[in-house]
């Protein structure tokens, strides 16, 4: 199968299961969230990784990876949650909730291991 098709596939599937999932949460928002926090990307992504290099080691440090990178989205999802307590508008909760995670993001790279990198 060429690249270019491969990535068709990838960019069809991955938007599918976007959509099925957001059109879920309008009618089962505890569903919704449950298979939205659903390690679904990280699922696709470890799927299209390895089927395109069939590294073993590579797909391993990928998953480490993100295992370590759950405490930066956490930081996001606190600060969305206590906006939204508070009646912020949703763009300002978008918007700080991500500024939070790049920030927590940036500490997170700077104190992660050289070999985890």
């Amino acid at each position: 199968m060429s690249s270019a098709a491969f990535f068709v596939i990838k960019v069809t599937v991955s938007a599918l299961i976007i959509a099925g999932v957001s059109e879920l949460a309008k009618r089962m928002p505890s569903l919704g969230g449950l298979i939205a926090a659903m390690p679904l990307t990280t699922l696709l992504a470890l799927i299209w990784l390895y089927a395109e290099t069939g590294d073993y080691q590579l797909a391993y440090a990928f998953t480490r990876s993100v295992l370590f990178a759950i405490i930066p989205t956490i930081f996001f999802f606190i600060t969305a949650l206590y906006l939204f307590r508070r009646g912020a508008s949703f763009i300002t909760i978008l918007m700080a909730s991500f500024v939070i995670f790049i920030a927590a993001a940036a500490v997170h790279q700077y104190f992660l291991p050289d070999k985890l990198r």
